[in-house]
């Protein structure tokens, strides 16, 4: 008979297909104080007793040489397989194990820290399925042969069941009711033998009448095929959790007139758990979760009800899949490098960080976590060990790209020099500092936007030094009190006339993109400059707008580029 002390009946067969259904069960009450055991019951200091103990303790191994965890086969002890690493602070593990099971039942000791509504347990196999997972202190057994068989018999299998978990016992010793605790070391044919944390004692299992379980594991079935339960099955459990990030940074090394070899590399940040020779998997995009700040309630002592489906044969299962997508709507990028002549604008908000310090661990370096994409990117590392408190710079890539060179003029500014990165790779590139260096030696660093596939970025390197510009601007009309707003107030309408002067001291052609802000009203550009008014400030007296122009020069080229606008101004 199929026992859960929580949650006894059976889901249908019917909807064991439909997803992750979580049913909360209230589980406070259920925490019993751990009883001290009763050495004087179980060390008699009448001879015969002090025999029949001796005779117990040769029956079952000692202390020192318990057996280890792995001598239970219903003991589930999944290990991290891969994480997938998000920049905010979120990391996605899938953690997998095979483990027996006892009529489809068996136990895990840790219950992740998972994220409210990203909890998944699943059975490898496609032809099971798990259909319940229950979590919290004091499940009972009553060996009174209607909770459960009396025999000695059955009470050692279920012992054996629980072997290595706390437990307290209430047995009959000599007609007196008594009762042990302690960590279940070993099931011999007469005795069972408990350890805390100074000593060793034995309980006759004949007399044992109730056992109760004292730490909070996991209890998870499996049905299989028509209601059949199989003896072994490989099990996986994916869940979200905060505390592990990482930072990405580029070094660009120029190689010729055309060609760079750009580095990618991450810095991980692990203050989560234990990675030992797992695949991490480091995404450039972060999908937006509602409850990241509140915990799966079968982390904080419920119990959930899973119905689920088989799962693919490799990769993240497909419920996991569907259960936790369908809660994630990717956010936009940050920082994303403008495609167009504008910039872009998007808001991030960061995940709090979780697990250990992630503040502390990564110190000063560049919060990067609003940086994602319409599409994920994903750059893997297999078989990597990393644990808990560690850092790790992993490369990601070395790539050959095209670059190009742009020059920028905002006047009043100074003209500044970019490298135009052509993203021609089959990856987006994600948001990061990067170092530019020409033979070894530097040239620039900046911040990297994001750039997508296909895309372009920019980086710049220096001022534009060999490229020589000039602004002037005069008075070319002017009508008196061309406007009267209230009385013994007037404004003058001023028409100018600007110049801007450019010479090419390169000993190649450059591109010279410029934006020309307009302190008032733009009303003609030569050379096909683009007229633009600002729509915030269209006010009579608080106009503004700005003139663009995109301008090849070739070596030793000048050109001169005029434009004219008008504004108002206060009447002497």
């Amino acid at each position: 008979m199929n026992r859960f002390p929580l949650c006894s009946d059976r889901a249908p067969r019917s909807v064991r297909f439909l997803g992750l259904v979580a049913v909360a069960l209230a589980s406070e009450g259920l925490a019993l104080a751990q009883a001290p055991p009763d050495l004087a019951a179980a060390a008699p200091r009448a001879a015969a007793a002090a025999a029949s103990r001796a005779a117990a303790i040769r029956a079952a191994p000692p202390a020192v040489s318990a057996p280890a965890s792995d001598d239970n086969p219903y003991l589930w002890k999944p290990q991290t397989k891969s994480v997938a690493v998000f920049k905010n602070g979120l990391g996605f593990f899938l953690r997998e194990g095979e483990v027996r099971l006892r009529g489809g039942w068996c136990v895990a000791r840790e219950i992740p820290p998972a994220a409210f509504g990203t909890l998944a347990i699943y059975a490898r196999s496609q032809q099971d399925v798990v259909d319940v997972v229950g979590s919290g202190p004091g499940e009972i057994v009553e060996f009174d042969g209607r909770d459960a068989p009396k025999d000695a018999a059955a009470k050692r299998a279920r012992l054996e069941a629980s072997k290595d978990l706390k437990l307290q016992l209430h047995y009959k010793h000599k007609g007196q009711d008594r009762s042990a605790a302690g960590k279940l070391i070993s099931v011999g044919p007469e005795f069972v033998v408990l350890e805390d944390d100074s000593s060793s004692f034995a309980v006759p299992l004949e007399g044992i009448a109730k056992m109760q379980v004292l730490e909070l594991p996991l209890r998870i079935h499996v049905a299989g095929e028509k209601d059949k339960s199989p003896e072994k099955e490989t099990l996986g459990m994916g869940y979200l959790r905060k505390g592990i990030t990482w930072i990405p940074d580029y070094t660009l090394k120029v190689l010729d007139e055309e060609t760079a070899e750009l580095t990618l590399r991450g810095t991980l940040v692990n203050e989560a758990e234990d990675l030992v020779h797992s695949d991490v998997h480091l995404v450039v995009g972060v999908p937006h979760f509602v409850h990241t700040e509140y915990l799966a309630p079968i982390a904080v002592g419920q119990v959930i009800r899973t119905i689920g489906a088989a799962v693919l044969p490799g990769g993240v299962p497909q419920q996991v899949a569907t259960q936790i997508m369908n809660r994630a709507a990717i956010a936009s990028n940050t920082l994303t490098a403008p495609q167009f002549d504008g910039a872009a604008a998007v808001i991030e908000k960061p995940v709090p960080p979780g697990g250990g310090n992630l503040a502390a661990a990564t110190g000063n370096l560049p919060q990067l976590g609003g940086a994602a994409a319409t599409d994920y990117t994903v750059y893997t590392k297999k078989d990597l060990t990393l644990r808990r408190g560690e850092k790790a710079i992993i490369t990601l890539f070395a790539q050959r790209i095209k670059y190009s060179h742009v020059y920028r003029w905002s006047p009043p500014a100074s003209m500044e020099h970019s490298l135009v990165l052509h993203n021609a790779t089959d990856t987006a590139w994600t948001t990061g500092p990067c170092l530019v260096l020409s033979k070894d030696s530097p040239l620039g660093e900046d911040l990297l936007k994001y750039v997508p596939k296909g895309g372009n970025g920019e980086m710049p390197v220096t001022a534009a030094i060999n490229v020589a510009h000039d602004k002037s601007e005069t008075e070319t009309d002017r009508k008196l009190k061309a406007h009267n707003p209230s009385e013994h107030v007037y404004f003058d309408l001023v028409t100018l006339e600007g110049t801007l002067k450019l010479r090419n001291f390169e000993k190649r052609a450059v591109e010279i993109v410029i934006s020309n802000h307009i302190p008032g009203k733009p009303i003609a550009a030569d050379f096909d400059g683009a007229i633009s008014v600002d729509p915030n400030k269209l006010k009579l007296l608080e106009r503004e707008g700005s003139i663009q122009w995109r301008v090849k020069l070739d070596p030793g080229q000048e050109k001169t580029l005029k434009y004219k606008y008008e504004r108002y101004v206060p009447s002497n």
